[in-house]
């Protein structure tokens, strides 16, 4: 069933369940074609208000997905519901045992040192057939660094790499090397290698079906979350309040 895509300040935001983003993935490589794939949240949406390169890099994106109860909320807001909360966190399973029926091959980057070799470890104990085709931390020097990385990862002939440095700095460096990187699926997967490698517990299930896995984050780590939820939540509400009645 198609849904109708969602417009949240300016920027398209698909409106598609994990199923239909594995069967959008799954034809982008079965047809050697190439796409990003980004992920967009209540933060995003904020740091997209301020940041200028991050939103013409989102808004050249066909693939953008919503992600979290604030853009959930959102949709609603503006009278159209988004039928899945289609994360990074979530899809990574699916995208694996897609991965090892179809023999896909997948290249992890980003993370401090050592967080994408345990997440690679983790994945290999679950999925023992899936095909890790390399890994690399994301502590490199964007500038003098991204050429010799890229050519490890095309040396790799990665089918989907999963970049996580997070929003909006892996949104532009993907989009700044997509010609050059010969890979057919290209990711931005923000804290997803901190989750499946061990390192930040996620939520417990019921407060992720509840919609309130940010209040989890938020005690894990109110030194560097508290910004993000306590007042960038309001914050985005009130500024989708404000885009709704200017384009009323």
């Amino acid at each position: 069933m198609n849904y109708p895509d969602i417009n949240l300040f300016d920027l398209k935001v698909l409106n598609l369940t994990k199923a239909d983003t594995l069967a959008e993935i799954d034809q982008i490589i079965t047809q050697q074609a190439k796409a990003k794939f980004f992920f967009v949240n209540a933060d995003c949406f904020n740091k997209l208000y301020s940041d200028d390169d991050y939103k013409r890099v989102l808004q050249s994106t066909p693939y953008i997905l919503g992600d979290g109860s604030g853009v959930r909320y959102a949709s609603k807001i503006v009278k159209n519901p988004i039928v899945d909360n289609v994360n990074g966190t979530d899809l990574l399973p699916l995208l694996c045992e897609y991965s090892q029926q179809k023999n896909r091959r997948i290249y992890l980057l980003g993370a401090r040192p050592g967080v994408a070799e345990k997440m690679a470890a983790n994945l290999l104990e679950k999925y023992p057939n899936l095909q890790i085709a390399g890994v690399h931390h994301g502590y490199f020097q964007r500038e003098e660094q991204s050429a010799e990385i890229i050519a490890e990862i095309n040396v790799s002939q990665p089918d989907i790499l999963l970049v996580a440095f997070g929003a909006p700095f892996q949104e532009t460096w993907i989009d700044r090397h997509f010609a050059e990187i010969e890979c057919p699926i290209q990711m931005g997967v923000g804290g997803l290698f901190d989750f499946y490698s061990g390192s930040i517990p996620r939520a417990p299930i019921w407060m992720r079906k509840l919609g309130i896995e940010w209040v989890y984050r938020l005690l894990q780590e109110p030194g560097r979350m508290w910004r993000r939820y306590i007042i960038g939540n309001p914050l985005f509400i009130i500024r989708l309040l404000k885009w709704k009645k200017q384009n009323a």
